[in-house]
């Protein structure tokens, strides 16, 4: 993971892993209050909310809009609170349905995702 990576390459910083544990990004609150206390200048997003194949397909608008709203207020407190660089990471699960592997991020928007991760792909 990206710890042993920072830890394998010595890069320099100070550096925090949260969980949801440490806070519900889907507030705006909670996730200011996150940035307020770390106060990061970079920040590397993999939070969403994730289910697997029949989570997903039952829950579809929820997985939409709540991730819709996660990533919102992250990049809102980016912006409020002066983030030099946000990477965010993305998933498979928002490639089209019928596509060739080994792909790349080129091809994500050649056709719609798999009915069944719907929600969290448009997200």
């Amino acid at each position: 993971g990206i710890a042993s990576h920072v830890e394998e390459e010595n890069i320099p910083g100070t550096w925090v892993y949260l969980s949801s544990k440490d806070g519900d990004l889907r507030s705006i609150e909670q996730c200011a209050a996150i940035f307020e206390k770390h106060k990061p200048t970079h920040v590397i997003h993999c939070a969403a909310l994730v289910g697997g194949l029949f989570i997903n397909k039952r829950h579809n608008v929820e997985f939409l809009t709540e991730n819709i709203q996660l990533n919102h207020n992250l990049l809102q407190c980016c912006k409020d609170f002066n983030v030099t660089k946000l990477v965010s990471l993305s998933s498979t699960c928002v490639f089209p349905e019928k596509l060739e592997f080994p792909t790349s991020e080129e091809f994500m928007h050649e056709g719609p995702p798999h009915p069944t991760n719907g929600g969290y792909a448009y997200s």
